[in-house]
């Protein structure tokens, strides 16, 4: 579990979201571990649920994130949320960037009724997720049909023996061009 200070090593642009909060929330619970993935996997097998797993960034929290997080409950009985962690993100989008920290991103998630838990990944890359995936083996693993590394994730999927969906970003009421945290963040 989180604890309830955000405290980063680090100083930069952004390190107004990484000043310490006075408070735990009651939905830091929902964060959790590698080490309790395969306890996870466990439980739901046990009460015979299923599971649905997605990663990505989640560095400005939007509509279309939240939209493709009820798609994927839709299709099981949890839904797992790997956040990358701060090292990644800012290898894969450049300087500047994470605009707030994996704390903060993994609280936020975690905050939304829609999202059973969140893993801060502790691996790196574009495949930031695959030693997750094989301690959780989800039943279901939800990619974005557009991602540059689909061949590795349907491959990783098919080894673990996990259905891999790959779905359209659909864009709320029609948005031209759909809605991407680098375009809110190129406005900012």
């Amino acid at each position: 579990m989180i604890t309830s200070e955000l405290l980063s090593d680090k100083t930069d642009e952004h390190s107004s979201n990484r000043e310490t909060l006075k408070f735990s929330m009651k939905t830091d619970k929902k964060i959790i571990k590698y080490k309790d993935l395969t306890r996870l996997r466990q439980k739901a097998t046990k009460e015979k649920k299923t599971t649905v797993f997605t990663s990505g960034c989640y560095d400005i929290l939007h509509l279309g994130h939240v939209i493709h997080f009820n798609y994927c409950k839709s299709l099981a009985d949890i839904l797992v949320v790997t956040a990358g962690n701060d090292k990644t993100i800012r290898e894969l989008k450049g300087n500047g960037r994470p605009i707030n920290n994996e704390q903060f991103r993994s609280r936020l998630l975690a905050a939304l009724e829609i999202v059973d838990y969140v893993v801060i990944s502790e691996e790196y890359g574009k495949m930031d997720h695959e030693e997750s995936m094989k301690l959780l083996k989800p039943d279901i693993f939800v990619v974005n049909a557009t991602d540059s590394a689909i061949a590795e994730k349907k491959e990783l999927a098919e080894a673990l023996g996990v259905k891999l969906v790959a779905c359209k970003r659909l864009p709320p009421n029609n948005f031209k061009g759909g809605i991407s945290t680098t375009s809110i963040a190129n406005k900012l």
